[in-house]
């Protein structure tokens, strides 16, 4: 019989500092749940490298043990990409002591930073040089740009400046071996065989610890103007994302979809939040940055409005950054709002604009047949396909049915995706939660393939493990 020798976990330690790992349990507690709190695993031991060289060291001590790795950051991962699996022997990496930003080129429009930086203090440390960071989202307050990167996070703007994966100039990780691979060099091309930071990008973790970043900036925004419009029906929200894309192509910064449900659920649970346009089924929140000015703005599009006989549209608009803020809090407020009620099922999922109307309605109609009192929390970034379809209980929900019909209302909404085109998980990755989904709807040739990828990154299959796979 082949028994597992214990893991000398001296070996790994020696590498640190007292105060860079902890064994105590209710320390370990809180990194092994995730933010859903859908996924608890256990570990015996967490680590806090500050440097990428004794980060190295400590991975090719776990491949010489063959001692699995969990990579962590701020650990707001919504498919339990970033917590250690029941019953293994995983170690935590967790990486908030590599935190230091290398260098900001503002010449260059590049910001050369580490894994643990935490997003919103990028975004602030930017702006007051009159920069803008790429991507920003509801988490950004915990989240670490290492773990963005690692499941090529989207956000608010990735109508304007797409996916993190657009805006990665180079990459430093450290691989399954111990060795550093390093490609940090501040140039937009470099057509040099493989690109191999985009496999890096969205790997969850699982192909190597990535330790560093060098991203591009934007010229910061000198106002923003937001509309928040309402109207009753889906073919009038395309018409206006049509109308905003060709009066303000790369002014255009956000487009989000609200749905009435999660309306009336963030009302429900923030009432301090006031001005919102006329009830419709449907909420648009548009984001303009760089234009004339409020007035001139709000008469630009009024009048474009009446030309193209767009109707059946509400809107109001702001008129300061406080407004702004104000405004956005309907769409940021929707998953904290969803924590109050007894049961979500939630699902990122992503479609052609063109079929988003029909699949709605098909699916609404398909999961209504299975159980009635229920409610449909849809929202999401149209301008780039994402739609969150969310299922929530209610004051009248049989909740014990619908935990009985949790995986059918699933299979409706997954399927019904893939049948019009669309990807069953459009921002929040795989993780261990959509790992079946990933066997049914991805062909045989790309499951190969990743596989493949996978075995020739990490032969030993210490990155991650039980994640994607």
């Amino acid at each position: 019989m082949n028994i597992k020798s214990k893991p000398n976990f001296n070996k790994i330690t020696n590498q640190l500092t007292i105060k860079e790992y902890t064994f105590d349990k209710k320390i370990i507690h809180q990194h092994c749940e995730d933010w859903r709190k859908k996924y608890f695993g256990d570990s015996e031991l967490i680590l806090f490298p500050k440097t990428v060289k004794s980060l190295s060291n400590i991975v090719k001590e776990c491949a010489n043990q063959k001692i699995s790795i969990v990579p962590q950051g701020g650990n707001t991962s919504l498919v339990g990409g970033s917590v250690p699996r029941n019953g293994k022997s995983d170690i935590i990496i967790n990486l908030k002591n590599l935190n230091k930003i290398r260098y900001l080129d503002k010449f260059g429009f590049s910001i050369l930073l580490e894994s643990g930086c935490i997003l919103e203090d990028i975004q602030n440390l930017v702006s007051k040089e009159n920069l803008t960071f790429p991507i920003s989202m509801g988490s950004r307050g915990s989240c670490q740009i290492g773990g963005n990167i690692a499941t090529n996070a989207g956000g608010l703007n990735v109508i304007k400046y797409g996916l993190l994966r657009s805006n990665i100039i180079g990459i430093e990780a450290v691989m399954s071996d111990g060795g550093i691979y390093s490609d940090l060099k501040n140039i937009k091309k470099n057509n040099t065989g493989y690109d191999l930071k985009q496999l890096l990008i969205g790997s969850e973790g699982t192909l190597g610890i990535i330790t560093a970043a060098n991203i591009k900036l934007f010229p910061s925004y000198k106002d923003k103007n937001v509309i928040f419009a309402s109207c009753n029906k889906f073919k009038n929200i395309l018409d206006l994302y049509f109308f905003v894309q060709n009066n303000f192509s790369d002014l255009l910064t956000s487009f989000e979809i609200i749905n009435n449900d999660a309306m009336e659920l963030v009302k429900k649970y923030n009432k301090d939040l006031t001005k919102y346009p006329e009830r419709g089924r449907y909420y648009v929140l548009i984001e303009i940055s760089n234009f004339l000015g409020i007035d001139s703005f709000k008469d630009f599009i009024i009048d474009k409005f009446f030309n193209l006989k767009i109707t059946d549209v509400s809107l109001i608009f702001s008129k300061s950054e406080k407004e702004n803020q104000n405004l956005w809090k309907f769409r940021e407020l929707i998953p904290p709002s969803e924590t109050f009620e007894k049961l979500c099922i939630q699902h990122d999922i992503s479609l052609p604009l063109d079929k988003m109307e029909n699949f709605i309605h098909t699916t609404t109609s398909e999961i209504q047949n299975l159980i009635d009192n229920i409610y449909f929390i849809n929202f999401g970034h149209i301008g780039d396909n994402n739609l969150h379809f969310n299922i929530l209980s209610g004051e009248n929900t049989d909740i014990e049915k619908l935990n009985q019909k949790k995986k059918l209302i699933t299979d409706i909404i997954y399927n019904n995706t893939y049948r019009f085109g669309g990807s069953f998980s459009a921002e929040h990755g795989i993780g261990q939660l959509k790992k079946k989904e990933m066997i049914k709807y991805k062909t045989k040739e790309e499951i190969k393939l990743m596989r493949e990828i996978k075995k020739s990154f990490d032969p030993l299959n210490i990155f991650n493990p039980g994640k994607i796979f």
